[in-house]
């Protein structure tokens, strides 16, 4: 006589499971997923039942599947559930010893994923004796063999003659940051995927850094000792029975088609940029050019590759925020965090080359080598916000330099040679060495960032905390209304349609430069060039440079992306221009000069100084003439001969520091300099 349950059983197989079986048939798929919705709405008690013995009753599920078409079972078809009840979504910290046997969802993000390996799950063993075969189920990490014949009787030895092997892969799910409190650190699990949950159409959901959530039953694993002796005490693992993406990036985000209708919709206002930069933290007042940019970086340029050979330009956006304490540098990289398809926010302080990069980890399941991504290249074809990057240690700010302009990161280390992709836009935020910035002094010399890592940005703004009666009562208003009513300022465009806006641009939109844009650009580009003649001696100063000619082209395809628009007109190069010109403003203008000269971004190094640097350099050189061979120049002398030609003693210490950090001179004595 059926039980209660069959009965439920074969009832939801022929009513709920004939279809997607059809379609297995069809697709010669490996596995059938429910949604356990289905299953509630079938019949609650069933779902019960499933609930309360998982690993028996989804064995029982499947035998049914089986007997229901006997064709499936020649595909070893697996019964995969999703979508548990919310009172069955637990965190990590929160798995105890009661819940072994039970079916569990959790949500983390993936550490670690070891590469996919063969494990048996039943092995044949055939006696040597009488040549009987057994068949033994492997459920251990170790082998394990037959201890007597079940035909002859004997402990004899036994030869392995056949193992059904199935795929399977080890992740290491650590818990999201916002499911932490306070300084907790983050717990972790080992979860074990088997047959399709490892096939290369998963791959995506699998990489390290992606949020996803797993479906499956919480068993333990036992621990062993070096001497192979089984400990009393034991892990507890997941046998995942299904796993999702959560944090997806643009290319697999959904858009329906009434999401659609309204993005083109919105597409169409002619108040859209606007709008998009109001929708960029909007308690934070001003700042209309900074948001004005990361409106674009979000969208970003055009990568392009040429179809033969290696040549690369990338379309990523980045850009860098210096400014005064108190200026809402941080409050504007975690609002981005929000609105971006996929970004992450890691501090200086608290990141190395490994957490930026990548590094190499030993495996202490399987003693070998891997690889562990850092979060540049996690957050590939997404957005990275890095706040105080000043702070950072110099060696590992190095480690940037190759992602930031080449896109990927290399690493060889352990037997490991291995390349990384990191499509990844920085957005970055940093302090002047004095707390306060200075105009009159380069960039370079003012944030503890060496300039070649400074000029691979795109777009450099300084924010300045300068008291104003009229900027500091609006801003006044603004805080103190945030304070009273969170939601007073609201965006003008809903975050998720932001969001979705920008993942349909990136999925749809690749703009071309029109003739009428590129001329925009180039007179720009051509004009600021020719204002600086190479007449005369010294070095002159270089106003602009081709890396600033390819950002402009970037934020002019950012733009032309933000209206969905596959041409880049005039007024998308404007746009691009009056950004640059900005920049240039405020970080490329050399003010002893009243000059634009882009070295002080580049090389840390103005015009001016060089060109002070080579006096000081002749006027030593004329010394030493006078003097025997193996002579020095005092501080003092050169300060007397530098003050007859106009330069001051700061600035030939200034010119002094350059000389020696470039080799030009040296200093044996204390202020005492020889040439080199």
């Amino acid at each position: 006589m059926k039980s209660e349950f069959d009965t439920l059983l074969s009832a939801f197989v022929s009513k709920k499971l004939s279809e997607p079986l059809r379609e297995i048939l069809a697709s010669n798929k490996g596995a059938v997923v429910i949604d356990f919705k289905d299953i509630d709405d079938f019949s609650p008690q069933f779902g019960d039942y499933l609930l309360s013995e998982p690993e028996e009753k989804l064995e029982e599920l499947k035998q049914a599947i089986y007997e229901y078409n006997q064709t499936l079972k020649e595909l070893d078809l697996e019964v995969r559930i999703r979508n548990l009840p919310e009172n069955f979504h637990i965190l990590i910290r929160q798995i105890r010893s009661k819940h072994i046997g039970k079916m569990v969802q959790v949500s983390g993000l993936i550490k670690v994923a070891v590469s996919v390996k063969p494990v048996a799950v039943s092995i044949n063993f055939e006696c040597q004796s009488c040549g009987h075969i057994t068949k033994v189920e492997q459920k251990e990490k170790t082998i394990k063999t037959p201890q007597i014949c079940p035909n002859c009787g004997r402990k004899g030895r036994f030869k392995i003659v056949e193992k059904k092997l199935v795929d399977t892969q080890r992740i290491v799910l650590e818990e999201a940051p916002e499911d932490l409190e306070g300084g907790a650190q983050p717990e972790h699990i080992d979860v074990m995927l088997k047959k399709d949950l490892v096939d290369p159409k998963f791959e995506r959901n699998i990489i390290p850094g992606n949020k996803v959530t797993v479906t499956g039953i919480i068993t333990e694993s036992p621990i062993f000792y070096p001497s192979g002796k089984k400990s009393n005490t034991s892990d507890i693992i997941i046998n995942a029975s299904f796993i999702e993406a959560v944090e997806q990036g643009f290319e697999e985000i959904e858009i329906t088609h009434d999401e659609e209708a309204a993005i083109k919709e919105l597409s169409r206002d002619k108040m859209i940029y606007t709008k998009f930069r109001n929708s960029i933290a909007p308690n934070i007042f001003g700042y209309d050019n900074i948001k004005d940019a990361i409106v674009l970086q979000l969208f970003g340029g055009v990568r392009k590759a040429a179809s033969a050979g290696n040549s690369v330009i990338r379309g990523d956006i980045h850009i860098l925020l210096v400014g005064d304490p108190g200026t809402s540098k941080s409050s504007l990289l975690k609002y981005v965090v929000g609105i971006a398809p996929k970004a992450r926010y890691v501090t200086g302080t608290g990141s190395s080359a490994a957490g930026l990069t990548a590094t190499i980890i030993k495996d202490e399941a399987t003693r070998s080598y891997i690889l562990e991504a850092g979060a540049l290249p996690l957050t590939n074809k997404g957005l990275l916000m890095i706040d105080e990057i000043d702070k950072m240690n110099k060696d590992d700010r190095v480690a940037m330099h190759e992602s930031l302009e080449q896109q990927t990161i290399s690493i060889s280390k352990a037997n490991i040679h291995a390349t990384l992709i990191s499509q990844t836009s920085v957005l970055a935020a940093a302090n002047p060495k004095l707390s306060r910035f200075n105009l009159f002094d380069q960039v370079s010399s003012q944030i503890d960032l060496p300039p070649t890592l400074i000029n691979r940005f795109d777009l450099i703004f300084i924010l300045k905390d300068k008291p104003d009666k009229e900027t500091d009562r609006l801003v006044s208003d603004r805080i103190l209304e945030a304070n009273r009513d969170i939601n007073k300022n609201k965006p003008e465009i809903d975050s998720n349609l932001f969001k979705k806006y920008i993942a349909y641009s990136k999925q749809n939109i690749h703009p071309k430069l029109s003739i009428e844009a590129m001329k925009v650009i180039q007179e720009f580009y051509l004009n600021l060039r020719s204002q600086y003649s190479n007449e005369g001696e010294g070095v002159k100063p270089i106003p602009i440079s081709a890396r600033q000619l390819e950002a402009m082209v970037r934020l002019s395809e950012g733009s032309a992306k933000v209206r969905l628009s596959n041409i880049v007109t005039v007024d998308d190069a404007k746009r691009a221009v009056d950004l640059t010109m900005d920049y240039l403003s405020e970080v490329g203008f050399d003010r002893s000069t009243g000059e634009f000269d882009i070295d002080r971004v580049m090389t840390g190094l103005s015009s001016s100084q060089r060109n002070t640097a080579l006096t000081i350099k002749s006027i030593l050189r004329a010394e030493l003439e006078n003097l025997p061979e193996g002579s020095m120049v005092s501080v003092t002398k050169m300060y007397e001969n530098a003050d007859k030609v106009g330069i001051s003693k700061t600035s030939v210490d200034n010119a002094l520091s350059i000389l020696k950090k470039e080799g030009e001179i040296f200093e044996p004595k204390l202020n005492f300099y020889r040439l080199l």
